[in-house]
């Protein structure tokens, strides 16, 4: 029988507000009521980075200075940076990161139109090695953005050969 400590904890943890000087009773209610609304959500599916980013903002015809950089590091470095932002940075910095941010997601809008657009000039032969090759890399990695960008590419490759 858990304590009055351990279900506000558990409370806590659920994102439940409102639980100080509830008696036991309540607090079982309580979470009770807020595990059964958990359950009730859908849960939602992250998108894979190559479909997520908005892409009615413009693309570059010529690449930009950061272009150079795979989709992999773009995606990190515009998640550092937009946690950054999150976690309320001064103003002067704020201003920094923006300008920062708006770079990167100007090279990945670019970085990822030339992937797509070189999907679109290759064959079926040459898709499929391309989707094996990138398989083999999904294999290897451990890491969960580089994971997410590499089953977005391949989802990407799996509509062209159908």
């Amino acid at each position: 029988m858990p304590t009055i400590c351990e279900l506000q904890i558990e409370l806590k943890k659920l994102g439940v507000r409102g639980y100080s000087g509830k008696k036991k009773a309540q607090l079982e209610d309580m979470l009770n009521k807020a595990k059964s609304k958990k359950q009730d959500e859908p849960k939602q599916a992250k998108q894979p980075a190559l479909l997520g980013m908005k892409t009615e903002q413009a693309v570059p015809d010529t690449a930009p200075p950061l272009a150079n950089k795979s989709l992999i590091e773009l995606y990190k470095k515009i998640q550092s940076l937009e946690k950054r932002l999150a976690d309320n940075v001064n103003p002067n910095e704020k201003k920094q990161t923006e300008n920062t941010l708006d770079k990167y997601k100007i090279a990945f809008r670019y970085n990822r139109k030339k992937f797509m657009d070189s999907l679109k000039t290759m064959n079926k032969t040459e898709l499929r090695k391309m989707r094996d090759k990138l398989q083999k890399q999904l294999l290897k990695t451990k890491d969960n953005d580089e994971e997410l960008i590499l089953r977005g590419q391949i989802a990407e490759i799996g509509k062209l050969i159908i």
